[in-house]
């Protein structure tokens, strides 16, 4: 078996109503086991009014749960973070404002997903948990701006939509005092019926087909009838039926009874004692229009769907990195996968850059370990392209900078980092060498000088140098190659890249490529 920690991804979900984390340790053998679970009612929306904007006291609770996430993950050594947000971020005019906040303070990247990748990310979440043999499912995510709707099949959604109706929201359009109005009840599921009406259209169900409810407040409903009925509640409230009469029951309380008396309901979060009755009229609202009579509670939603879709995406650089024992190189060959480098180039670039090493040995004094980050800034010096192209040199110092990689120090990756924004021949300035520990600086720059000049042995990325060599006399260095092709383009580069390595390094350095006989 093998000994090294399983990859570690913290998944986090910014809902309208509560913000969820989720740290999934992903087997080799496939799925992942949650190590963590983490949920704090942010209620994002709160005090939106028309415009949708978020309150300044909504911006800060987001930020601080997002720096208690954060901080959770790196206690938990956390890989990668993945974070989505849902629709009161994706509909505020300052939702933007908030991601860049929350990548400021944080570092987390937030990706604001649309209401039909919330509802693909809500199936591939709950897909593992459902027993399809009996027929489709009808998957309910009610969540606190938006509910999804998807017409799940085992290997695919027959259909999916996003309906602009959630608790909050009804919380926050109609009358909400407690004891309910059965007017305001009305007013409600007319409302959803509105909606459901015109996202259905003239989709059907097919015969058999389960109801399933993904969200929080569904399973809060289920908690409350189940315990009711004096049955079993596990910790998660998975798998508990909620029918139609529950969801009648609930209401006719919600109407007649105080909130003190109401929130004496076992079972009830007392945080959603005020949305809970409005979550309930969509829900019934739902029942009603698919013509079902119950509802089954599912534990697995959105959040999981995340770690699902990474670990699908990552599936190929998972198989690559299984075997590999070493956790630095295991961590270069994630991030060359994650970041689309140019596996050819990168591995020629290593090839010649490491003959370079041990040609010039004598001269840099270098050593084993030295060597191999110098193999490590090889593979990882064109990662900016992933970005852009344009100033690719500055984005691959940001990347390697930013990038949890496993079994590297810190000195180590501004060592690659550096190498990544000076590759390109232009001499670094005094203040960037500078900035490294002082330990680190002729490290970094030889290391430097040897990966730009391997890299432009390889100017036109088709590893027309095949193989150089290096020696070294009273003159300096004498660097020989031999291309396949004309190599125009590869003595330019090299030429230019001479000047870079005689300022580093302190000793000429000669060139000559050649095309083979």
């Amino acid at each position: 078996m093998s000994s090294k920690r399983p990859l570690r991804l913290g998944a986090i979900d910014m809902g309208t109503n509560s913000f969820h984390l989720v740290v999934a340790e992903v087997k080799e053998e496939g799925g992942f086991n949650v190590i963590e679970k983490q949920r704090e009612q942010v209620a994002l929306s709160e005090g939106q009014g028309e415009s949708a904007t978020l309150s300044k006291d909504a911006l800060a609770r987001a930020l601080q749960t997002m720096a208690q996430f954060r901080k959770a993950c790196d206690v938990l050594s956390v890989d990668e973070i993945r974070c989505v947000a849902t629709s009161a971020v994706r509909e505020a005019p300052n939702g933007v404002t908030l991601c860049k906040s929350v990548k400021s303070e944080t570092g987390i990247h937030v990706r604001v997903i649309s209401g039909a990748e919330e509802a693909r990310l809500v199936y591939l979440g709950a897909r593992p948990h459902i027993d399809f043999s009996t027929g489709p499912a009808f998957l309910v995510d009610l969540g606190g701006g938006s509910t999804e709707l998807i017409d799940a099949g085992p290997t695919e959604a027959r259909w999916m939509s996003s309906l602009p109706v959630g608790h909050l929201r009804a919380y926050e359009q109609f009358d909400h005092t407690l004891p309910q109005k059965p007017a305001s009840v009305d007013a409600i599921r007319q409302w959803v019926r509105e909606h459901l009406v015109d996202h259905f259209g003239e989709h059907k169900l097919l015969p058999n087909t389960q109801i399933v409810g993904t969200s929080g407040t569904i399973r809060c409903l289920g908690r409350i009838a189940a315990l009711a009925r004096g049955g079993a509640v596990d910790e998660a409230d998975h798998g508990l039926v909620l029918n139609r009469d529950d969801l009648e029951k609930f209401l006719r309380q919600s109407q007649k009874w105080s909130p003190k008396r109401l929130q004496k309901l076992a079972g009830l979060d007392a945080r959603r004692l005020h949305t809970l009755p409005g979550g309930a009229a969509i829900t019934l609202e739902i029942l009603d229009f698919v013509g079902a009579d119950s509802i089954t509670t599912s534990a697995y939603s959105l959040r999981d769907g995340i770690v699902w879709d990474w670990i699908a995406r990552r599936q190929p650089e998972l198989d690559r990195t299984r075997l590999e024992p070493d956790p630095r190189r295991r961590s270069v060959m994630q991030v060359m996968s994650r970041y689309n480098i140019d596996e050819r180039h990168a591995n020629h670039v290593r090839n010649l850059a490491l003959t370079l090493f041990d040609a010039t040995q004598p001269i840099h004094k270098l050593g084993r370990k030295d060597r191999k980050i110098l193999e490590f800034s090889a593979l990882l010096h064109d990662v900016g392209h992933h970005i852009s192209g344009d100033d690719h040199h500055k984005h691959g110092q940001y990347l390697i900078r930013n990038t949890r990689m496993s079994g590297f120090t810190a000195s180590e990756v501004e060592i690659m980092a550096f190498v990544a924004r000076f590759h390109r021949g232009k001499p670094p300035k005094a203040r960037a060498i500078e900035s490294l520990e002082a330990g680190d600086r002729y490290r970094a720059t030889t290391t430097c000088a040897l990966v730009a000049m391997a890299d432009a042995m390889d100017r036109g990325h088709d590893q027309n140098v095949r193989s150089l060599q290096a020696h070294i006399d009273e003159r300096g260095i004498h660097i020989s190659a031999q291309a396949s092709n004309a190599p125009h383009l590869e003595q330019w580069s090299s030429l230019r890249r001479a000047r870079l390595m005689t300022r580093l390094l302190k000793t000429p350095v000669h060139v000559d490529v050649t095309k083979e006989v």
